[in-house]
């Protein structure tokens, strides 16, 4: 056997490279036969696979009208999708203002999506609402774009940062309580929560305190905000081109504001430190290259926090009242856990300070209600992305250019998540859900941004809640609409009674 081994290598070793240059390319070819064959297997398996089930509808328009019709509903478009659902499944076709759509209703295709964001799919907004906006808004960016516009912003709403701020948020809702609460037995919950989440969000982006100007910027805020959900008619008289025109107005507001604090700074009227407010701190802080924003980067982002850290958190306080109205129970919960908190500040000498880190960190209950308001009324349901390639999925095939919608009210009413999904239970979130069924911030790289912020503007607003009033609907069976956020008809009217600690 040696004997034969030696003679093989022999024999090899003497072909030269011009003799062995036909096996060579001989070699080479068959392989290249192989991966071609596979590579177009593949191709035209794929090719051969059918595209989710459902239907496009009429020509262009497609379900479009039904789709935002139903989203001014309390289910927020959830039962128009769930009837789709249950006829063609958990994954299905359809088409959005011309484009097609592949809507997923469960917690893995909300997954699917989100981690594939940034290879085969990116950010997708209708015209009309990158037109609302902005060009350079972080929220219509994607890819590097959209990291380095990130970037920017991520230093004013980390954790760290968020807790800086705590202070200030706790002093504008004691002022807000004094200003506009007391003395009252009635009163418009949503409209309360409003001036306190726009108050708050004013005085950290840009200073602005109480008054006419703030007031003039909320009514041209609230016309821009109703442009989010309506059909983009551009002709005088319709909503949508009232909202184009109220950002303009807004632009301008902020452009005004830009100049203003550049000269102050150059004056040295503003000092540089922790205590600059979000636009100064853009003006002057470069990135990691040195660079400084530019002013239609600044303008576009203020609007963006704007509705981050005001329309969306306002809707869901009012809602938060709502729901412990409608269930007393948890109303008394939440009283004894400010009570151990205030009791700890007493013991350990701390009665007449501010809140810290660690009273935030006890309010667990208070924080479990809030996210079961967020789980039956999240303020955002769903957003969209655009497919880069074509893709298989769940044995379908998904062409290059077709619109991905996730959607969370449908996975957080779904059973198989949450059980009893219409009783609104705080006690679920002892447990954590099953990942990417519940989304009240979105998710992926797009998740949203003022998260730990919202957490501390709405549990520094129980705590000063629930120790002053108790409080009843004066229209308890009133239904929930969605304009564009979601909100009772009345405003949520409550009837308020002055607790004595």
């Amino acid at each position: 056997m040696a004997g034969m081994w030696n003679e093989l290598s022999r024999t090899f070793s003497e072909v030269s490279y011009y003799d062995a240059t036909p096996i060579i390319i001989l070699a080479a070819t068959v392989l290249w036969l192989l991966l071609w064959s596979s590579v177009s297997r593949n191709y035209h398996t794929r090719d051969r696979l059918p595209v989710p089930p459902g239907s496009f509808g009429f020509p262009f328009i497609g379900q479009t009208v039904g789709f935002i019709l139903s989203s001014r509903t309390s289910a927020g478009n959830r039962q128009w999708l769930e009837q789709q659902r249950d006829k063609y499944g958990p994954l299905f076709k359809w088409r959005f203002i011309g484009y097609p759509m592949l809507t997923m209703v469960q917690a893995e295709g909300n997954k699917w999506v989100f981690q594939n964001e940034g290879t085969s799919n990116h950010i997708f907004w209708p015209f009309q609402l990158a037109s609302l906006f902005g060009p350079d808004s972080a929220i219509v960016k994607s890819g590097e774009q959209h990291k380095l516009s990130r970037r920017y912003l991520n230093a004013f709403f980390d954790h760290a940062a968020v807790s800086r701020y705590l202070n200030s948020v706790e002093r504008n809702a004691v002022r807000h309580f004094a200003d506009h609460w007391q003395e009252k037995d009635e009163l418009l919950a949503l409209d309360m929560t409003h001036l306190y989440t726009f108050s708050t969000i004013c005085n950290l982006l840009i200073s602005l305190q109480d008054g006419p100007q703030m007031d003039e910027l909320l009514e041209y805020f609230d016309r821009w905000a109703k442009g989010l959900q309506c059909f983009p008619i551009n002709l005088p008289g319709f909503t949508y081109y009232k909202a184009l025109k109220a950002r303009k107005w807004i632009l301008e507001m902020l452009g005004g504001l830009l100049e203003q604090r550049r000269r102050e700074i150059a004056d040295g009227r503003v000092s540089a430190g922790e205590n600059m407010d979000i636009l100064s701190s853009l003006l002057t802080v470069p990135d990691e290259k040195g660079n400084l924003p530019s002013d239609s980067y600044i303008k576009d982002n203020l609007l963006l926090i704007l509705i981050a850290g005001f329309d969306t958190s306002s809707t869901t306080l009012a809602l938060i009242i709502y729901f412990i109205a409608k269930n007393p129970h948890v109303y008394e919960q939440l009283v004894q856990e400010h009570k151990l908190i205030l009791k700890k500040k007493r013991d350990t000498g701390r009665e007449d300070q501010l809140l810290t880190k660690e009273d935030i960190s006890a309010m667990k209950y208070t924080w479990r209600v809030v996210q079961e308001t967020l789980r039956m009324q999240p303020a955002t349901v769903g957003s969209f992305r655009k497919t880069t390639m074509d893709l298989e999925y769940k044995g379908y095939r998904i062409p290059k250019g077709w619109l991905l919608n996730w959607n969370s009210h449908c996975s957080h009413y779904n059973p198989q998540y949450f059980k009893d999904p219409f009783t609104f239970d705080p006690s679920r979130w002892e447990k954590p859900p099953v990942p990417f069924s519940y989304l009240p911030f979105g998710g992926g790289s797009h998740i949203c941004l003022g998260n730990e912020f919202v957490k501390i503007e709405m549990l520094v607003f129980i705590h000063h809640l629930v120790r002053r009033y108790r409080w009843s609907l004066i229209h308890p069976t009133e239904e929930i609409v969605r304009d564009p956020f979601p909100r009772t008809r009345s405003r949520t009217s409550i009837r308020l009674t002055k607790v004595t600690n």
